[in-house]
């Protein structure tokens, strides 16, 4: 079979029976050329206008036996009648059943001429028509696809196909090298490309605008080492990246150059439902619906901003290709550049759109940042590819690009999400009969992420203490282990070990508490199912102002709310919050609040008269930033969901506008003799062995100790006794008065022989 048999018009309108069949008609194609501006060149020579018979004859004569070859070969590869399905031939079929028959014995190696040849533009042509109908059968035919995507002229198409020719088989080198005129140079160039493309109608002014456009065309695909001076003598030579694309068995395999900073967060997996921030879903549909390309969703870790970009895909059908902007943005703009020119590619290649995470920067670093992201955003969007940007906190993007951008929050979600999210993702877990899922979801607010890691460390938790099923301390245990780092840096976790038993109040002072603790329990009753979340969308946590003098019980206070409500609690580390620098002091009061939300936790203020200062209008500028610190933190306990606790020697520091804020103000008055009675025999441990000359009334009404103090003795007189070899394994009334006489010393508080009488005779 002849190669124009190969291209006889009748089968025009039939699809290639695969890729292979197509791949060996473009390169066909190809070699037509080749052995037709190989003849030219040979006849060239032999008359003598090449100036250089003896040094090339030879070398042309080899590359002319090798083009003729690749012509017998693509005769010889004709695909047999039975390859191709019966449905795809249509009324060719009895045409095909002749043309695929035994054809081997009518080859000749003897190349045609050109007489009767039908030009290159429609060979082409008709290759494309066919591969049209082969892709809409169903057959992926990855250069094609790329031609149609890019909009490859003819000429672009051909120097595509002469460029994989001289990467996938080392015999086109000796061509390439005589087609070039350079022993040096085995790859085809644009020039070559087109002097072969055009054969003795080859005039380089007219040829300039194919090649610039095919140029601009296939950079896109090929990292050029381009020639500033000559452009057109910039080799074709596709890397192995572009090859495993085209022929390779894993095409869609990221670029091992960039495997660093690119990931694939798409797959083939099926995605789990969208069960929260369903509404933020449809607007990122909408906005891309409406022409806009870049996207910047931020949240909370966990929130689901990767996984809704993963179902925004899903449904536009498309990939995502993920950078990593921490590890590329440390990186020259040379090296950058260059890796975006590979991410386009791989974005073209695969039909993806392109995500940036782990994007965040100091000040000192921020014009740097803003000038690497508009680099981003400028080259991909003149792809028209996708973009997202997913960070924690609200980006700046009108700062970094004046191209259309669409904003994205997506926030915790509410109690109804978060319980149909804990039931979802709980559903293949086995639970002791104690967890409710309903009580994860309103204790913790969680992102769907915390939930999912919550739930898988409850269970190694509950495994490694060789139980079954997944307990409900265990699970409380993990999902406060999703505490951030960043909290307990500028916090300290307490152990909340006192109950409503160990602390002595006042009626009244328990029953404000009680109702405090009543305001999170019933939360969900009242925000959500009677609606007061629409008439109250801000102040929904519970917030505590405890204040009275040192040692009076606020502290201990904070710990039995926490052990009531049975939460994590956290003292806010004043020393590490407040900074020299401005703007540090608020970012960590964000930090804490935004952090301490996500595991619900109690947070508390210990002296906090010194954040909470009142503010004032002296124009100094430390004032002025003062204000602004006290600004923010009104703020900030007004939006916190979670419970509050601000203890204060000096109420009247503090700035009034907190006063309105405070859900519950608590003051801790000083004991009067009943109530220091009650602290002493609260504070002493049952198990504590006394003699029987100890006068507790006594102690009360003698010495005005608040709790603190009372605790100090207590503890200093076990110490005592258990070091007296006379006490008999017995606390005494000596040692307690002993106790006491240290805590006079230590406070700086005189005292006198008749404060100790009728005891004094014991220690004086």
């Amino acid at each position: 079979m002849t190669f124009n048999e190969r291209f006889d018009s009748k089968l025009s309108e039939v699809p290639f029976a695969g890729y292979e069949e197509y791949s060996q008609h473009l390169f066909a194609v190809c070699d037509r050329q080749l052995d037709s501006y190989l003849e030219n060149l040979m006849n060239t020579f032999a008359s003598e206008k090449g100036g250089f018979k003896n040094v090339l004859y030879p070398d042309i004569e080899v590359a002319k036996t090798l083009s003729q070859n690749h012509l017998f070969e693509f005769g010889r590869g004709s695909v047999a009648s039975d390859e191709v399905p019966e449905a795809m031939l249509g009324e060719a079929a009895d045409d095909l059943a002749n043309l695929f028959g035994d054809f081997s014995d009518s080859i000749s190696k003897t190349s045609e001429t050109s007489e009767g040849v039908a030009p290159i533009s429609e060979l082409l042509d008709q290759i494309s028509a066919r591969a049209d109908l082969t892709v809409a059968a169903g057959i992926k035919i990855p250069i094609h696809e790329l031609a149609r995507k890019l909009k490859f002229t003819d000429f672009t198409l051909f120097c595509f196909a002469l460029g994989l020719l001289s990467s996938n088989q080392t015999n086109y080198a000796s061509i390439f090298q005589v087609t070039n005129q350079n022993s040096s140079l085995p790859a085809p160039t644009f020039e070559s490309a087109a002097r072969v493309y055009h054969g003795h109608n080859f005039v380089i002014t007219d040829a300039y605008a194919q090649m610039s456009q095919s140029l601009e065309q296939l950079r896109p695909l090929f990292d050029f080492h381009q020639n500033g001076s000559l452009p057109f003598s910039t080799p074709i030579t596709p890397d192995k990246r572009l090859i495993d694309y085209i022929f390779g068995a894993n095409p869609e395999r990221i670029d091992d150059t960039y495997k660093r900073f690119f990931t694939m967060l798409t797959d083939d997996e099926e995605l789990d439902p969208l069960l929260a921030n369903i509404d933020q879903a449809d607007s990122l549909a909408i906005a891309y619906d409406d022409d806009s390309r870049i996207f910047n969703l931020y949240g909370d870790e966990g929130s689901g901003r990767k996984f809704t970009i993963k179902h925004f895909c899903a449904d536009k059908k498309l990939k995502c290709i993920g950078l990593d902007g921490g590890k590329l943005f440390k990186y020259d703009m040379a090296f950058l550049e260059k890796a975006i020119w590979s991410a386009i590619r791989e974005c073209i290649l695969l039909e993806a759109c392109c995500c940036l995470s782990n994007l965040s920067y100091r000040e000192e670093e921020k014009d740097h940042f803003y000038s690497y992201m508009d680099l981003v955003f400028t080259k991909l969007s003149e792809k028209d590819i996708p973009i997202f940007t997913m960070s924690m906190v609200l980006l700046p993007l009108r700062d970094m690009t004046t191209l259309k951008f669409t904003t994205i929050e997506l926030p915790t979600p509410d109690n109804r999400e978060r319980e149909k999210l804990w039931n979802h993702y709980g559903a293949t877990y086995n639970f002791e009969d104690e967890v409710s899922l309903e009580e994860m979801a309103t204790k913790f607010l969680f992102t769907p992420g915390k939930i999912k890691s919550a739930l898988a460390m409850g269970k190694s938790l509950s495994l490694m203490k060789k139980l079954l099923k997944t307990s409900r301390a265990a699970l409380f245990e993990a999902c406060n282990n999703q505490m951030s780092t960043e909290l307990t840096q500028k916090a300290t976790k307490v152990k909340a070990t006192y109950t409503w038993d160990d602390i002595v109040m006042s009626p009244d002072q328990r029953q404000s508490l009680e109702y405090a603790c009543d305001q999170m329990r019933f939360r969900k009753q009242v925000y959500e199912e009677w609606d007061y979340n629409r008439k109250y969308p801000y102040g929904r946590g519970l917030t505590v102002l405890l204040f009275g003098a040192p040692g009076t019980g606020k502290s201990m206070c904070a710990q039995v709310l926490a052990n009531a409500l049975n939460l994590e609690l956290y003292r806010v580390d004043l020393s590490k919050v407040v900074d020299k620098y401005v703007g540090e002091t608020e970012k960590s009061i964000s930090m804490i609040f935004r952090e301490a939300k996500k595991c619900n936790v109690v947070l508390f203020f210990d002296e906090c008269d010194t954040l909470f200062a009142k503010r004032s209008d002296d124009g100094g500028s430390s004032q002025s930033s003062n204000n602004n610190k006290t600004a923010l933190l009104l703020q900030e306990v007004e939006a916190y969901d979670g419970v509050s606790v601000l203890a204060t020697n000096y109420k009247h520091n503090i700035d009034p506008a907190f006063f309105r804020r405070m859900k519950f103000i608590v003051e801790f008055q000083f004991p009067d003799a009943d109530t220091r009675e009650m602290l002493w025999n609260a504070t002493i441990p049952k198990n504590t062995p006394l003699a029987e000359d100890v006068d507790v009334r006594f102690l009360a009404e003698r010495f005005e100790f608040v709790g603190g103090n009372i605790k100090n003795c207590i503890l200093n007189a076990a110490f005592l006794a258990a070091g007296d070899p006379e006490a008999d394994g017995e606390v005494g009334m000596k040692h307690y008065l002993q106790a006491i006489r240290y805590e006079f010393v230590k406070t700086g508080k005189v005292f006198t022989r008749s404060d100790f009488e009728p005891y004094a005779n014991l220690i004086l």
